[in-house]
């Protein structure tokens, strides 16, 4: 009889503690799973290289362009200096 009352305690023992080991001790997903199936999403789907090029097509270079045409003068007399030669 103490050999039975002992193996059913160790049985439900066992039984409870590697239940309770693999709920409390599991590991966590690595990833997750997000669903936007019940959301309205209202927009166009650009690509990076999109958004790059339309950034280099935005670049104004007027000033540059001024400047260049100022300074072209002063370097054509800068060069008939005699340092130069």
């Amino acid at each position: 009889m103490k050999k039975l009352l002992l193996v059913v305690t160790l049985g439900v023992s066992l039984a409870s503690f590697s239940s309770y080991s693999t709920s409390s001790f599991a590991a966590e997903p690595k990833s997750k799973f997000y669903d936007f199936s019940d959301q309205l999403i209202d927009g166009e789907i650009r690509k990076p290289t999109t958004l790059y090029s339309n950034v280099r097509q935005a670049a104004k270079f007027t000033r540059m362009l001024s400047l260049k045409k100022e300074l072209l003068p002063l370097i054509f007399q800068a060069r008939k200096e005699r340092v130069f030669k």
